[in-house]
């Protein structure tokens, strides 16, 4: 069985759908999307595996520790008109309460996300502190929250490799790609612990030779309604192969065109299936499709 479309990253397990998640699940089901809810801490991790035993198919979960949480901040940011906010809570990786979750669940399919967020650390100076008057060029100057961040990344790697499931990787650079530079250089590192279907890179946004390297590490490129919102990443897609992408919303941030101003959520992924066509000159039903088998075959659901 192969369902119309799959959103690869979404998040029924936050706060934005804790009124109505049960609703807004079943009616992406009815609508013959799948889904995965991407754990970003131990609560929403627990939630995303708790949700799939409520479904016989179509529901899936990651668990992981996002990198946004290995420290206290409110997080107010404007991303092409979108405000977001919200609050993040310090947490330590603690590699057996996953592993817990991986060993109870059968739909458990990967781990994360995680991966380095650098765009938000520049608001540390060098001892983590917040700094109330953030200077970008601050941030060369916040060594020690990269480093847990690095060394949360590779613990997360070592878990993944030891219950052989794929990464969901989150990467948001500073500036000059650095954050991807420093995610490829601990990847290579620990490349014997990479799958062969390694992964995903979660809403990517790299360049051409970032996104080559990438693939050669065995990822899979991650797509969402940010590719609706301007043509900076038409010759990523361009140039990417239909076999190496997979769709994703991030739900419930980043609503792709038309529905700009509303909480975004997995059925609207058809939108960025329908861009991703446009671009790459494929009718709707051949990207849905072929981005469908790429999910299904990476997190090797049947």
């Amino acid at each position: 069985m192969q369902p119309k479309l799959f959103d690869t990253h979404t998040h029924f397990n936050f706060n934005a759908f804790k009124d109505d998640s049960e609703e807004t699940m079943r009616r992406t089901i009815e609508k013959d999307v799948w889904f995965i809810n991407v754990g970003a801490e131990s609560r929403t991790s627990q939630r995303a595996a708790e949700i799939t035993s409520s479904y016989p198919s179509g529901v899936y979960a990651a668990v992981g520790l996002h990198p946004i949480h290995t420290y206290d901040d409110k997080l107010e940011e404007t991303i092409n008109g979108e405000r977001i906010e919200f609050i993040t809570r310090a947490e330590d990786f603690k590699p057996q309460f996953y592993a817990n979750l991986i060993e109870n669940s059968a739909k458990i399919v990967a781990v994360g996300e995680t991966g380095l967020d650098y765009f938000h650390i520049r608001k540390f100076d060098s001892v983590g502190r917040n700094n109330s008057t953030p200077d970008v060029e601050a941030y060369a100057h916040t060594p020690l929250l990269q480093d847990k961040q690095k060394e949360i990344f590779t613990a997360q790697i070592e878990l993944a490799f030891k219950y052989q499931k794929p990464l969901i990787l989150h990467c948001r650079p500073l500036k000059n790609y650095d954050a991807y530079y420093d995610m490829l250089a601990i990847l290579k590192e620990n490349k014997d612990k990479l799958l062969p279907k390694a992964g995903v890179v979660h809403c990517f946004v790299g360049n051409l030779a970032i996104m080559q390297e990438f693939l050669e590490l065995g990822f899979y490129l991650g797509f969402n309604g940010i590719i609706t919102f301007t043509d900076d990443y038409n010759q990523l897609i361009i140039n990417a192969s239909i076999d190496k992408i997979v769709l994703e919303t991030d739900s419930p941030w980043l609503t792709p065109v038309p529905y700009r101003g509303k909480r975004n959520e997995s059925i609207y992924v058809a939108e960025v299936a329908k861009k991703i066509g446009q671009i790459k000159k494929l009718d709707f039903e051949t990207v849905a499709n072929k981005t469908t088998e790429n999910a299904l075959r990476l997190f090797r659901i049947t």
